[in-house]
């Protein structure tokens, strides 16, 4: 049964390349799945061999360590201006996301309100 090494859902194209260039050159056969039309599959590349797997997964947390020392945290202007850009691609994720967040906020207020 095929282990699932690294998942590719939200992950930059160059990394991606970065990580199957990887596993190509340390000569471990993986596949990969995308999340099809609708986004309810599980994108990822996968490893067939366990033994494989794990070595696999191992030098995918080297270079994501290595990849963590050069990210710089973005400032709150940067995650607005990130956000609204994935809006703009996701629509109905984004208004999903904001309905829920104000749902479960008035909730979790309206017992407060109701003594006023």
């Amino acid at each position: 049964m095929a282990t699932l090494v690294f998942r590719l859902k939200y992950v930059p194209d160059e990394e991606a390349d970065d990580v199957r260039q990887l596993l190509t050159d340390h000569d471990i056969p993986f596949y990969e799945t995308s999340a099809g039309r609708w986004q309810v599959s599980m994108a990822g590349l996968w490893v067939k061999d366990k033994e494989q797997a794990l070595r696999a997964r191992e030098l995918i947390r080297e270079d994501q360590i290595e990849r963590a020392k050069d990210m710089v945290s973005p400032s709150f202007g940067q995650w607005i201006l990130g956000y609204l850009q994935h809006a703009r691609q996701n629509p109905v994720e984004a208004l999903f996301t904001l309905f829920a967040v104000a749902l479960i906020l008035g909730v979790s207020i309206a017992p407060f309100l109701l003594w006023l």
